[in-house]
């Protein structure tokens, strides 16, 4: 793919894409009118370029593909023709749009190659060598032992360092529940170029029995549901990646899990959503749900072949002005413990020891002043790019369930002053 070009806004600012159709029709209008950003995105990724696309030109990463995308098929065929749709759009391959919708999970099997660390200096890119990119699909077809999973304290040890794709994408929340008051608070974190080329798509959607109507923040060319939420149903969630040690690779993928969410009535209906069963869920993850009766819950969800392991924490309302009335949610599992998972040296573990040292939030003000927080030079609450950290906080996300409109910021200080530069009213 070669590298194009494209200037940076001004911001705050961020895209919007309206539509109705079908799942196909929705999906080829996303492609063709941000096909600009995902191509951009594409090109400009070293995790999808250099990690990805070996990954897929190597047996190994054939085979997943394969399977996957057959359970993907059988389980919810209507997101694969959303798929297709996306990549009829934008002109680029159903196969790169595909993988890019379990980026995740190819990240962590590379993990499983156990392969000697790689040199400090960054490695030429594939797209600049074709030669190299070879010998990275042999490689892994070489090393990839699907039978072995990784071991969490295989993957890092050391506080600051190795960063890795899988502690790039990870997201930060804050839910306050006390009387007058309910709030849920997300930093969309991910890789920087996501605030460039990411957009908001609300989307109508009737086909063959099936509604659907949400709005949704989206990475190029991914499924929505995958950052932050709210469908015609009051319900709204907001996902934080986990880092399991294990993939379930004939399951469907963590991103079609959360594209379904989008259609979740209350918290029971979620959680028989991202059990899935017969089929399963791959790879976790944890989404932060409110609802328009007022329910607030965080549900984390862990691998599982023929179901998802899930456990639901009620997020209660405090009446109590004294106690804590807040609730937070990294990418480290709170609840669900005994799930194997990358841990050691990565962000979640700097921002849970930031977050438990600052003075409980009550007040909206309160809340964004924490989520805005920099106080840890090396991976922050609130993400910029470092050495030590490849992740951007590209936008915040606040929903005032009792307002019912969600308020979107973008850049720290918009959230010190509680300045959105969106307010967005809510289905109901």
């Amino acid at each position: 793919m070669n590298r194009l070009t494209s200037h940076e806004p001004k911001y705050p600012c961020m895209k919007r894409l309206m539509t109705r159709g079908t799942f196909y029709d929705v999906g080829y209008n996303v492609g063709l009118n941000f096909s600009q950003s995902i191509k951009l995105y594409f090109a400009e990724s070293d995790n999808f370029q250099d990690q990805v696309l070996p990954f897929y030109d190597s047996q190994a990463g054939r085979d997943f593909h394969d399977k996957n995308l057959r359970v993907c098929q059988d389980c919810f065929p209507q997101y694969v023709r959303e798929i297709r749709g996306i990549s009829d759009g934008a002109g680029i391959s159903f196969e790169h749009i595909f993988l890019e919708n379990v980026s995740g999970e190819v990240n962590m099997i590379l993990k499983t190659q156990k392969q000697p660390e790689e040199p400090k200096q960054k490695p030429k890119s594939n797209r600049e060598n074709n030669e190299n990119k070879q010998s990275q699909s042999q490689a892994i077809d070489e090393n990839l032992d699907q039978s072995s999973p990784v071991q969490a304290s295989e993957l890092s040890s050391d506080p600051v360092s190795p960063i890795s794709h899988l502690d790039s994408v990870g997201c930060s929340d804050l839910l306050i529940n006390r009387p007058g008051q309910q709030l849920m608070i997300h930093n969309e974190d991910g890789y920087p170029m996501t605030k460039r080329y990411g957009y908001l798509l609300s989307a109508e959607i009737e086909e063959d029995g099936l509604k659907e109507q949400f709005t949704s923040f989206c990475c190029p060319g991914g499924l929505p549901g995958y950052c932050w939420s709210f469908n015609a149903h009051g319900l709204a969630n907001s996902i934080d990646l986990m880092c399991p040690t294990q993939v379930v690779q004939e399951s469907p993928g963590r991103q079609f899990i959360c594209r379904a969410l989008l259609r979740a009535r209350d918290v029971k209906d979620a959680v028989k959503i991202v059990q899935n069963t017969p089929y399963g869920v791959a790879y976790g993850f944890c989404a932060n749900i409110s609802t328009k009766a007022g329910r607030m819950a965080s549900v984390e969800v862990a691998p599982g072949q023929s179901q998802g392991l899930v456990h639901v924490h009620d997020i209660k309302q405090q009446t109590d002005p004294d106690a804590p009335c807040h609730y937070y949610h990294f990418n480290l599992h709170k609840h669900l413990t005994e799930v194997p998972e990358l841990k050691e040296g990565t962000s979640s573990v700097h921002r849970t020891k930031r977050v438990e040292e600052l003075p409980p939030p009550r007040t909206r003000l309160q809340a964004l002043t924490v989520m805005a927080d920099t106080h840890d030079q090396i991976r922050p609450i609130f993400r910029t790019p470092r050495p030590t950290d490849l992740a951007e906080t590209v936008n915040t996300a606040l929903f005032d369930v009792t307002a019912r409109q969600v308020l979107v910021y973008q850049g720290r200080e918009d959230l010190l002053s509680d300045t959105p530069f969106a307010k967005l009213p809510m289905y109901q």
